[in-house]
């Protein structure tokens, strides 16, 4: 509520002192609270604004808005500068020559523009002028920016030193110009409980190359902070940093468009030696923030070309051994060499070394595989390069690979028959062949057409035949076409696809208020359990009550010993065969449990001087979630009040000679609701 009071004072300071202030500014204002005072900063957003400013200079008043939390009654207002403030005299500006934007502002402001010619009547001297004058406007608000004893002289700057810790203001700057130049004005809203200290710059990286880094860092983050930067390079081993240019770096960036990152380019004497760098910001203000953290690192050369093997020579049937060619003069500046393997020109490859000896260019692989495609390439710490060219190698192979192992499968009720097995160890696996038989005495008959590259194979057989199983075997192939032995054969059973048939229930019968249930068991064979369904009035699902097994009778029966009085349920019973397949829905039998309370509901009052204390009893077999109070006032309609999930509720809010009435109902957890109690009436 207070930030909204602010709020609503600061706009109707600033609509009063400047009624067209809401259309649009042509004079901008930042601050920056500090410790002990309020730094202010302002600048004309056009030239025309700017040579006005320079003319007639700048007034700085301030409203105080807030003195401790509250908001003064009458805001008192106080003029900062007795004296405009507008460019020094330029005798002032001569003492401050070493600053060289001390030099550029002076010469846009005091400088001449095309003076003694006649732009009468000459459109391309007059646009030339203009173009100056531009030109003047923009470079001595550069200036000012990285300069503050520039932004000082040129009028631009002023210190609250007389700002309270307690107090926020608005600070108001304006043209001291007649009213019919009609200026805008520029607002800022602080106080000295604002201050924060200056961030140090962040996300600062380096890409070093050949006698050169790149250095980048984050702007987008503290842009509202910084408005240039300043970089720093230490040759010791970080102790002494010295600034690379004597400029400070500043991000060009067309209209609209916010850079995220800032980049300076920054040579190295060699290649060898480690080079420190570290990042400062200088806000609107001239102050130099904190410095980023450190970074550090070496140039490089590019890693242009790729390593080559020359050779490879298999030893004994089980290593190979590689030899690559790759210039010595790059050892200083690579990490090692990485080497792929794949079974294939193509295949996925597998780094089998990650070598990190630059000046090795030999290895032994102990474990190739029988066909094999190798890969070489070279890396630094941030680049690999890969060789185009694959070598290839390989052993030779007579042995077949071993019959697969753990096969197994399974029918679904289409027909669909899913088959998987564990694969095979041997390195040079290529892929399974399956095999299938109605009969195990008879032939097994090759299904698949082609090598299975995977695990699993899927086949599709006729379920509607004398033949209750199916036969399978399956073996695995290399990559040089050798052949295992069969599997173990799997014998699968096809599944039955004929529900049982349903159940009846002939009665349900009432036992001491509890329902039992006698049905007649489903006449099928195979059936293994009747499950036994119940839904009541308020339940949303049916739930499966009891799964029960068949009995060797041909009728059953089940009490249900859970129901509640009051309540109406329905039943019906689905039989289950050993294939897990269900029967439709036995008929539905309905069963009403008799109710052993009856509800009541009564109200009670208790006055007392300020307040009324409403208590109740409720007779029901149902559970309580909470109580709702109901009141009118008067003649009025009565409306819900309250609600109350303990055994009283009181009513503070009454009024003296008026008439309260009050009535309550008990909403249930299953969602249902009481009847209304009895009416009680208060007079206060």
């Amino acid at each position: 509520m207070l930030k909204r009071t602010i709020f609503i004072a600061i706009l109707s300071i600033v609509l009063f002192i400047n009624p067209t202030q809401a259309q649009k500014s042509s004079v901008k204002l930042i601050a920056s609270p500090r410790k002990d005072s309020v730094l202010l900063r302002w600048a004309p957003t056009n030239s025309s604004t700017w040579r006005l400013g320079n003319t007639y200079g700048y007034i700085v008043k301030r409203y105080t808005l807030l003195q401790g939390k509250k908001i003064p009654k009458v805001i008192p207002e106080t003029i900062l500068n007795q004296q405009p403030l507008k460019p020094a005299a330029i005798e002032t500006w001569e003492k401050y020559a070493d600053d060289k934007y001390v030099g550029i502002a002076a010469e846009c402001i005091y400088g001449s523009v095309l003076e003694g010619v006649s732009v009468g009547g000459n459109p391309h001297i007059a646009y030339k002028k203009y173009k100056e004058e531009k030109h003047r406007f923009s470079f001595a608000l550069y200036a000012a920016d990285q300069s503050l004893h520039t932004a000082k002289l040129s009028g631009l700057y002023f210190t609250d030193k007389t700002a309270l810790p307690k107090e926020k203001y608005l600070y108001k700057v304006y043209i001291n110009c007649p009213d019919s130049l009609a200026v805008d004005t520029a607002f800022y809203f602080t106080g000295l409980s604002e201050y924060q200290p200056l961030p140090k710059p962040i996300e600062l990286a380096a890409e070093w190359g050949d006698k050169e880094v790149n250095l980048s860092w984050n702007i987008l983050y503290l842009k509202h902070i910084y408005n240039s930067y300043i970089v720093e390079k230490s040759t010791d081993g970080g102790k002494n940093f010295k600034r690379i240019s004597e400029n400070a770096t500043v991000q060009v960036a067309d209209k609209g468009i916010n850079p995220h990152y800032m980049y300076k380019i920054d040579t190295l004497l060699d290649n060898k030696s480690t080079a420190y760098y570290r990042i400062k910001g200088i806000s609107t203000f001239g102050e130099v923030g904190p410095a980023s953290d450190s970074i550090f690192g070496k140039g490089t050369l590019p890693l242009k070309n790729a390593p080559v093997i020359v050779t490879n020579e298999v030893i004994n049937n089980n290593f190979v051994k590689l030899y690559w060619d790759y210039p010595e003069k790059m050892n200083d500046y690579i990490t090692g060499f990485n080497i792929y393997r794949s079974k294939k020109p193509s295949g996925k490859k597998t780094l089998i070394y990650n070598g990190k000896e630059p000046k090795s260019r030999e290895y032994k692989d102990s474990t190739p595989s029988f066909t094999n495609y190798y890969l070489i390439s070279v890396y630094s710490d941030k680049t690999e390069k890969l060789s185009p060219l694959r070598t290839y190698c390989e052993r030779v192979d007579s042995f077949p690979p071993a019959p697969p192992q753990y096969f197994s499968g399974k029918i679904d009720t289409t027909g669909k028959v899913t088959l998987s097995w564990k694969a095979n160890t041997d390195e040079d696996i290529y892929g399974y062949r399956v095999y299938r038989a109605n009969n195990p005495r008879f032939e097994f008959m090759l299904i698949s057409s082609a090598e299975i590259l995977d695990t699993t194979f899927a086949d599709s057989i006729n379920l509607k035949t004398l033949t209750k199983k199916i036969h399978y075997k399956v073996r695995a192939i290399d990559e040089r076409q050798n052949q295992s032995g069969f599997s173990e054969m799997l014998s699968i059973t096809r599944p039955d696809i004929i529900p049982p048939v349903s159940p009846v229930i002939k009665n349900i019968a009432d036992v001491k208020t509890k329902p039992e249930i006698t049905w007649v068991n489903s006449s099928s064979s195979d059936v293994v359990y009747h499950h036994i369904f119940r839904k009541s009035e308020t339940d949303s699902l049916t739930v499966v009550l009891e799964s029960l097994g068949k009995g060797e009778n041909i009728t059953s029966t089940y009490l249900d010993k859970t129901v509640k009085p009051g309540k109406e349920y329905t039943y019906y019973i689905i039989a289950e065969d050993d294939s897990k397949l269900q029967s439709p829905a036995s008929n539905i039998g309905y069963f009403k449990v008799k109710s052993e309370i009856t509800e009541g509901i009564k109200l009670k009052k208790r006055v007392q001087t300020d307040r009324v204390k409403l208590t109740w009893s409720v007779k029901t077999d149902k559970q309580i979630e909470r109580i709702l109070v109901y009141r009118s006032v008067g003649e009025e309609a009565t409306r819900l009040y309250g609600n109350s999930k303990e055994d009283s509720f009181t009513d503070k809010k009454l009024s003296p000679e008026k008439t309260y009435k009050y009535t309550i109902k008990a909403v249930y957890t299953d969602g249902s609701t009481s009847i209304m109690s009895n009416t009680v009436i208060v007079k206060m």
